[in-house]
């Protein structure tokens, strides 16, 4: 688990707003049996924006832009390793505000 101060997450709060803060737990072996913690926000608008802007012409670009802008603590690890990196992009993706709609006949 990310070791964080009382002051960082004082800042964290109030920065994102404690509703957009969410802990991921990222298995960091095959079997699942050892976990990362990492403090993350929900992705917003602005980051969805760039994110689709590049996930059909250069979808690492985009994955990246996720990583960057969504995980808040223990960022270089995830980066330079790949199983955390995609398993943090699946996670991030889970997390995007999504209702569920429904449509009526006119």
């Amino acid at each position: 688990m990310a070791k964080l101060t009382k002051e960082q997450r004082e800042n964290f709060k109030k920065e994102y707003g404690e509703d957009k803060l969410k802990w991921l737990e990222i298995p960091t072996d095959d079997m699942n049996t050892d976990y990362m913690e990492v403090l993350a926000c929900i992705p917003t608008r602005a980051v969805m924006s760039q994110y689709m802007k590049y996930i059909d012409v250069n979808p690492k670009k985009a994955q990246e832009i996720l990583i960057k802008q969504c995980v808040l603590t223990d960022k270089e690890t995830i980066m330079v390793d790949d199983a955390l990196f995609m398993t943090a992009v699946s996670m991030l993706a889970e997390l995007i505000p999504i209702r569920e709609g429904r449509i009526k006949k006119f």
